[in-house]
């Protein structure tokens, strides 16, 4: 036993009652709700993202003194003519936004993208673990039920077929 073993104790899942299998797999149901709903917040995040890059690449000198609809709020805008093809404002977070260059932009939200698209990735990976976990913990529990069963009707099984005999 090496030193990093002492005071740690494996346990295998089979040897559980089937009582602490129920709340490990609601626990593991939590924790992959948790992870799915997380999950997909990176997504929207991913594309409000790659929305914003798509807009600054359309920016073109025939954007010019066009007019467009500014959003104030998620549900509020207010018409506005492009002024300045070559710098855009860019909400960088917790209502912070900072003046860049159409190019400084267009790279931000590239860097933008492949994070949220790296921490998407490994979310995806941790559910994909807590799934196969999560199917094994359901293949214990079928088994032990199975088992609960079979024990239960052997007894009633060898009852009657005692009963049977004895009448003969």
């Amino acid at each position: 036993m090496s030193s990093d073993d002492a005071g740690q104790q494996t346990i295998s899942i089979e040897d559980l009652p089937l009582a602490q299998l129920q709340n490990i797999k609601a626990q593991l149901e939590g924790e992959i709700n948790e992870l799915t709903g997380a999950f997909s917040q990176m997504k929207q995040a991913q594309g409000a993202f790659r929305e914003c890059k798509r807009c600054i690449d359309a920016l073109s000198p025939e954007s010019q003194d066009k007019t467009i609809l500014v959003p104030l709020s998620n549900s509020l805008y207010v018409p506005g003519k492009i002024s300045n093809i070559d710098s855009v404002v860019v909400d960088v977070g917790t209502g912070y936004f900072v003046e860049k260059s159409a190019k400084d932009a267009g790279a931000y939200y590239d860097g933008k993208i492949d994070y949220v698209q790296g921490n998407a990735k490994k979310i995806q990976e941790t559910v994909e673990q807590k799934q196969a976990s999560y199917r094994g913990l359901l293949e214990v529990m079928q088994h032990k039920i199975t088992q609960q069963q079979q024990q239960q009707q052997q007894p009633s099984g060898q009852k009657q077929a005692g009963t049977a005999a004895a009448g003969a």
